[in-house]
């Protein structure tokens, strides 16, 4: 019974010490558009705050998308540090309605990771010359929480917890064969 005592210990012993504690990937945490604003205008920039430190990924890393289908031109999109920040096109025709930011970035461990927001923009009617002549852009103060759909989740159970359990069963089940031949 010691020895098979002295190999559900080793066993447990090799589980663990193959085990890699999880990586976890940077997440967003705000946005500047906030998820679900309504803004007068346009936004003329983009910033998005991550958990961890983040980079572009190869390709775009911010897409913005009207109601009509039509992408807006993105300039200038860089990270630093944890914030990724882009500048949206002076030629952005913007049409009131839902607009679809969807974005992506690097983690350090090398994931690219992706979600998506939504924000409006509410063309304002202007009725006279005066008002032609001053607009004005009401940016909202960015969420500190990002909604469930624009953070990846790596969710479940840790890979090590499974192969924790199947060891178990396996050292279990020959534990009872052994038992029971003699």
């Amino acid at each position: 019974m010691r020895r098979y005592f002295s190999a559900l210990v080793l066993a447990l012993l090799a589980a663990t010490a193959v085990a890699v504690p999880a990586q976890a990937h940077a997440e967003l945490k705000s946005s500047n558009p906030a998820s679900g604003a309504t803004l007068d205008a346009p936004p003329k920039t983009v910033e998005l705050t991550f958990s961890d430190t983040v980079s572009l990924p190869d390709g775009d890393a911010i897409t913005i998308t009207g109601p009509d289908g039509a992408k807006w031109p993105i300039s200038q999109a860089h990270a630093v540090d944890k914030t990724i920040t882009a500048t949206v096109g002076a030629d952005a025709i913007a049409h009131a309605g839902a607009h679809t930011l969807a974005w992506r970035a690097q983690s350090d461990d090398g994931d690219v990771i992706s979600g998506t927001l939504t924000f409006t923009v509410s063309l304002v009617a202007q009725t006279s010359s005066a008002a032609s002549t001053t607009s004005s852009v009401t940016m909202s103060a960015p969420v500190t929480n990002a909604p469930p759909s624009t953070t990846p989740s790596s969710g479940g159970v840790p890979a090590w917890v499974w192969i924790l359990v199947v060891l178990l069963v396996v050292v279990g089940a020959v534990l009872l064969i052994r038992r029971r031949k003699t």
